[in-house]
């Protein structure tokens, strides 16, 4: 990606490096917090069981850029056979019962596909006899030693507070990359929401609305799109307080609740909206004009610009093409706006700035 098209993270809320707000690190002190994990041990039957039916979901979209080779498999599942012990898999347990996959999915999936004859052994070197077997095709004596091995998991219950989670998620993640908040909420709010933003994010409209001037890889492309889809349609005015990730969370908590039509609904608006945008600023779409460049991707801008042009027609907005071209232009200038979207973009008066500024501002002189 080249420099000028980097999203900006120049703010708190934008940063995906640490993972959380500077201001809202978790500090963990088992003696306040109500840490609710109970280990739960599975035996592998018992554990496939629960995908079969539905019960366990593995997010392969989560970790999506580890993937085991079949020699890392192969040496997985023969230490199954040696009885050695495996690292714990780590378990959320929704409202509903049901369980997430935080760590552990390359175990997992590989427990799944052995178990369904989708790879054979190779390479073993304790157990060479194996080799050149799938499960289907071991001893019945064999089948029920894999099928009873006892796995180490950890379940961690619905009550757990959010900080705590997110706590959890990166001292348990054993991939070495710390996780930032929206691939948290990815695992957390699974359902409506993440299938939402993933269709979204993945739009070609979308794409181009920012010139690919978003890293989709972590999820920062869709941390934008839950971003717009949260001030469009929730009221901020008297929901948010102070606390962006608060306000996505429960942005995505209630997306999940919403039937097919609401959803829709959305999903109409959001594509409406980003083909607008291109359409009136093409390629300085949501970014701030440097002396040299056209400016970087700014989530703060994207969000205010787009709920403004949510609120007028196709009509109208390329009927007034040039004004609204012009008022962009001014808009940018506003030193309140500049502010409100450059720095502590969080603080719930310069939200409140930034979406009055936009709207005012780029209406003036609209027939």
């Amino acid at each position: 990606m080249d420099g000028e098209d980097k999203i900006i993270e120049t703010d708190s809320d934008t940063r995906e490096e640490e993972g959380i707000d500077e201001n809202q690190k978790s500090f963990v002190d088992p003696i306040f917090e109500d840490i609710q994990m109970e280990e739960q041990p599975f035996s592998v039957f018992e554990y496939i069981r629960k995908y079969n039916q539905g019960k366990l979901d593995i997010q392969p979209d989560f970790q999506r850029n580890l993937v085991w080779n079949n020699a890392k498999k192969c040496s997985f599942i023969e230490s199954v056979f040696l009885n050695f012990p495996i690292p714990p898999i780590y378990l959320n347990q929704k409202i509903d019962g049901n369980y997430i996959v935080i760590d552990g999915l390359q175990r997992t999936t590989t427990l799944l596909n052995f178990y369904n004859n989708e790879f054979k052994l190779e390479g073993l070197d304790a157990l060479k006899n194996l080799n050149g077997d799938n499960f289907q095709s071991l001893s019945p004596a064999l089948q029920t030693k894999f099928e009873d091995k006892k796995l180490t998991v950890f379940v961690l219950k619905p009550s757990t507070p959010m900080r705590v989670i997110y706590d959890l998620f990166n001292r348990i993640n054993t991939n070495g990359t710390p996780l930032n908040r929206q691939e948290v909420r990815n695992c957390i709010f699974i359902g409506r929401s993440t299938r939402l933003l993933k269709e979204l994010s993945e739009k070609d409209y979308f794409k181009q609305a920012i010139d690919y001037g978003i890293n989709p890889i972590r999820m920062k492309d869709r941390e934008a799109v839950l971003r717009y889809i949260a001030f469009r349609w929730f009221d901020y005015h008297t929901e948010y307080d102070g606390n962006m990730s608060n306000y996505l969370e429960n942005a995505m908590t209630e997306i999940n609740k919403l039937d097919d039509f609401a959803i829709d609904e959305i999903i109409t608006d959001f594509e409406r909206v980003m083909k607008l945008s291109f359409t009136l600023f093409e390629k300085s779409n949501f970014r701030i004009p440097t002396e040299y460049t056209r400016g970087t991707i700014n989530m703060a801008i994207l969000e205010t610009i787009c709920y403004f042009l949510s609120t007028i027609s196709d009509e109208k907005a390329i009927k007034n093409k040039s004004k609204i071209m012009d008022n962009y232009k001014k808009l940018l200038n506003n030193n309140k706006y500049r502010d409100s979207v450059s720095t502590s973009t969080s603080n719930t008066q310069k939200v409140l700035n930034r979406f009055g500024l936009s709207v005012t501002i780029l209406s003036e002189n609209l027939e």
